[in-house]
């Protein structure tokens, strides 16, 4: 079974659903069933976190406080479903929400205080910058394609800070790792190959991202470096913190472990499915797909091997 790409086909030809209509970066669906997985992927990470953001709920309340004279104001790029969104403007309802997105999207109701934009992060912010208190965003720079894009990228939510407000960036590690939070590379083809230290879920999301080799495989420290060079960003402020996710098991916690554990199944099962026109559209042929597909659906389950997929919070202060 090869799995070199022929020839590439357009992605919006292939996917049999809705996609949005100002970019192909993103490579996911734009349709209700999407936003649907979008909030089940959105309280599995409340879950994960014990929150909305990955810092302490004081920190968070303290940040976007009522003050007489002052509106907070908060800026979530990439809203999704708006979810996340409508649960701030909710908790914080003194404060303004925006939710920008590639897809336009409008639920049946928005809060009073909650506003949805639409329009690509990487043509530029402007109209938004030097506005908000927190600025969210949620498994967007892992979309973004090179090196230089998503360095641009990145700066552009910068701007749109106000003096002493938090960035926060939450993406997935591209490497799964094994119980013991070791990562696994990407398993390789071949029956001859030797695949016990790696992943054939960790190789599925290689292919999505068109990494080369093991070496193009990221572990979001990049992030926390660019914001570190950013000298609009007090250095001293910038963290980090990796939460893990199991798969289709408990993760060693009694708590919630079992239901994050299972809503986590859940959500990349679809994940995998949604993301097929993907690689089709890149060349690959079906059965190497669903081959490549039905190897990682048997590591998500929790057997005969535990994962976990690492999430990383990177979160800074600007100056």
């Amino acid at each position: 079974m090869s799995s070199d790409p022929i020839t590439p086909k357009p992605l919006r030809d292939l996917h049999g659903r809705g996609m949005n209509t100002l970019s192909e970066v993103y490579q996911l669906p734009a349709d209700p069933a999407e936003f649907n997985r979008l909030d089940l992927q959105h309280r599995i990470w409340l879950k994960l976190m014990k929150g909305p953001v990955p810092f302490s709920e004081q920190m968070l309340d303290d940040l976007l406080r009522e003050r007489e004279g002052y509106q907070p104001a908060i800026l979530d790029l990439g809203r999704g479903s708006g979810i996340w969104s409508i649960e701030m403007a909710e908790r914080f309802p003194h404060a303004k929400v925006v939710g920008f997105d590639l897809v336009e999207s409008q639920p049946p109701a928005l809060p009073n205080n909650c506003t949805f934009l639409t329009g690509d992060l990487t043509r530029g912010l402007q109209p938004l910058y030097g506005q908000f208190d927190l600025v969210h965003l949620r498994l967007v720079m892992l979309h973004i394609k090179g090196k230089e894009v998503k360095e641009a990228a990145l700066k552009e939510a910068v701007s749109c800070l106000r003096p002493g407000g938090i960035i926060v960036i939450l993406d997935h590690d591209e490497c799964f790792t094994d119980e013991n939070r070791e990562p696994l590379r990407p398993a390789k083809d071949g029956i001859d190959s030797d695949n016990s230290q790696r992943s054939w879920a960790s190789r599925f999301w290689k292919e999505v991202f068109d990494r080369k080799d093991d070496g193009d495989i990221t572990e979001g420290e990049h992030i926390r470096s660019r914001l570190i060079e950013d000298d609009r960003i007090d250095k001293d402020s910038v963290q980090n913190k990796i939460f893990h996710m199991p798969m289709g098991w408990d993760g060693g916690d009694p708590v919630e472990g079992a239901e994050i554990g299972k809503m986590s199944f859940i959500n990349f099962w679809d994940i995998h499915r949604a993301i097929k026109p993907a690689l089709l559209a890149r060349g690959f042929a079906p059965e190497t797909i669903d081959d490549w597909t039905s190897k990682a659906d048997q590591e998500i389950s929790g057997t005969p091997r535990k994962f976990f997929w690492p999430i990383r919070g990177t979160w800074a202060r600007r100056m």
